[in-house]
């Protein structure tokens, strides 16, 4: 595995990533939307509103963020055991041809 390569899976990791999130976004930061009272309000508020009196399209379930978040960690982590059960067989390989090279000692 070349530096290159890894590299080049981090930097499609990274885009396949900020893909993710920025489909996953709701409406934009500012953008007005309608209540199912007629009243139209922006994202931005400014008064507070308990949750359970918001419409549906704006609450916001805490469950896709994480598994989201559970998502990366696992990818993340399979891929740092990857790399290192590559680079530590890379390591073997070198050592046997080391005793190889050094008479079988």
């Amino acid at each position: 595995m070349t530096t290159t390569f890894v590299t080049r899976c981090v930097r499609l990791f990274a885009l396949l990533c900020a893909l993710w999130i920025g489909g996953s976004a709701g409406p934009a930061f500012g953008q007005a939307t309608e209540t199912p009272h007629g009243k139209v309000t922006t994202t931005a508020q400014e008064e507070y509103v308990p949750i359970d009196q918001l419409p549906e399209n704006e609450k916001l379930p805490a469950a896709p963020f994480l598994v989201g978040a559970y998502a990366v960690a696992w990818v993340a982590i399979l891929g740092y055991l990857l790399m290192l059960w590559r680079r530590l067989g890379r390591v073997e390989a070198e050592l046997r041809d080391a005793r190889r090279t050094a008479g079988g000692r």
